[in-house]
C-alpha cells in the first residue's frame, strides 16, 4: 500500500513539473509579433501624375501629402496628415492657389497578419483652407480684374486599405472618400480639392462637399 502512495506522489510531481516545461517550449516556438513602431510616410502619386501634366501645360502644381502613424496598441494607430498645396496657372492673367489640409484619425487593423500588417479601416476628420488669387493682366472690357477669395471645408472621411510591413519599410495601399460642409466653395466644383484641377473662380457658395482619396499608395519608413 505504501508503494502505491509513493508511486502516485511521483506521478503527480512529474506532471506538475512537466506542465511549466511544456508551456515554456510552446512560448519558445511561438513567433514573436513585432512591437508597434512610429511610421513617417508620404503619398507620391500626385507628384508622379498631376504635377507632370500641369508642367506640360506650362502650369505649376505642387502637392506634398505627409503623414505619421503613432501606435496606440498593437492593432491601433493615431494617424496625422498634413498636405500643403500650391498651384499657378495661366488663366488669361496670373492665377494661383495656396491650400493646407489637416487630418486626424485612428487606424484599426481588422485582420492583422502577424507581421504588423493587414487589412485596416481609417476613419478621420479632414479640414481644408484655401486662398485663390487672380492678378489681372492688360485691362480688357470683359476682364475680371484682380481679386482674392478664401474658402474652407470640414469633412468626415473613411479610408480602407492593406498595410505591408517589412523591416523598416512602411507601405499601404488605400482608397477612401469623405463628405462634409464647405464655405465659399467655387460654384462649379464639388469641393476645394476638385477646384485645384480648374482655374480659380470668383463665383462662390456655401454647400455640401465630397472628395475621393485616390492617392492609392502610402510609402515611408518605420522607427
Amino acid at each position: 500500500m505504501k508503494k502505491c502512495w509513493v508511486l502516485a506522489a511521483c506521478l503527480i510531481a512529474g506532471a506538475a513539473w512537466a506542465q511549466p516545461v511544456e508551456e515554456l517550449l510552446l512560448e519558445a516556438r511561438a513567433p514573436e509579433r513585432p512591437a508597434p513602431s512610429v511610421a513617417l510616410w508620404t503619398e507620391p502619386l500626385s507628384a508622379l501624375t498631376v504635377t507632370p501634366w500641369y508642367y506640360s501645360q506650362e502650369n505649376t502644381f505642387v502637392m506634398v501629402p505627409l503623414g505619421a502613424n503613432l501606435p496606440l496598441s498593437p492593432t491601433q494607430d493615431l494617424v496625422l496628415e498634413l498636405t500643403p498645396l500650391w498651384t499657378r496657372q495661366d488663366c488669361e492673367a496670373r492665377c494661383s492657389s495656396q491650400a493646407l489640409a489637416l487630418a486626424i484619425g485612428t487606424s484599426w487593423l481588422v485582420s492583422p497578419n502577424g507581421s504588423g500588417g493587414g487589412l485596416f479601416l481609417h476613419p478621420k476628420l479632414v479640414g481644408v483652407i484655401s486662398r485663390d488669387r487672380r492678378e489681372a493682366g492688360l485691362p480688357t472690357p470683359i476682364d475680371e480684374g484682380s481679386w482674392s477669395e478664401t474658402g474652407g471645408q470640414l469633412s468626415l472621411g473613411l479610408d480602407v486599405g492593406y498595410r505591408v510591413s517589412r523591416g523598416r519599410l512602411f507601405l499601404e495601399f488605400v482608397l477612401g472618400a469623405s463628405v462634409g460642409r464647405g464655405w465659399n466653395i467655387p460654384l462649379s466644383s464639388q469641393s476645394l480639392f476638385f477646384s485645384f484641377l480648374d482655374w480659380p473662380q470668383r463665383g462662390r457658395e456655401d454647400k455640401w462637399v465630397w472628395d475621393l482619396n485616390v492617392h492609392l499608395v502610402r510609402i515611408g519608413v518605420s522607427f
